[in-house]
């Protein structure tokens, strides 16, 4: 938040406060029948509104600002992780091969690995009765299911 933003927003929000206390009186003047006292009222009134309009055009303001300094900001940034980038590319290429392989595991594959072929899956088994395993681990058939008997009297 800059300067301009924090003067705008205190300016703005005071008038509008200050602004209450001649309309309070224009309401009294109102009751009164006083018209005089009313227009006075009202010009007050007028003039801490229109300061309060000019504060948020300065506020306003500051806000452009302040975001047109973070889009700078952020450029910048970005500016400077692409370079850091292309630094480090540099550096990858001079330095060749043998630097980028370091910290890396290498995986040599054998003749005689390379003519095996993998292994068959084993046939699924389809017809299979389905089993309940016990709490000892041990399986045993599922209980054959007898129709439910149900009895009602009244």
């Amino acid at each position: 938040m800059n300067v301009q933003m924090m003067d705008g927003l205190l300016g703005a929000s005071s008038n509008i406060k200050l602004a209450g206390t001649p309309m309070s009186v224009y309401r009294q003047a109102s009751a009164e029948g006083d018209t005089e006292k009313m227009k006075r009222a009202l010009g007050y009134t007028g003039e801490c509104t229109e300061k309060a309009v000019e504060y948020q055009e300065k506020l306003d303001e500051g806000m452009k600002a302040e975001a047109k300094d973070e889009r700078e900001k952020a450029e910048l940034e970005q500016e400077a992780a692409v370079e850091k980038c292309r630094e480090e590319h540099k550096r990858g290429e001079e330095n060749g091969p043998a630097d980028r392989l370091q910290g890396t595991d290498l995986v040599q594959i054998s003749e005689a690995a390379k003519d095996n072929k993998p292994a068959e899956p084993a046939e699924p088994v389809i017809d299979m009765e389905p089993v309940i395993y016990t709490p000892a681990g041990e399986a045993s058939a599922l209980p054959v299911e007898t129709e439910a008997n149900i009895s009602f009297t009244a």
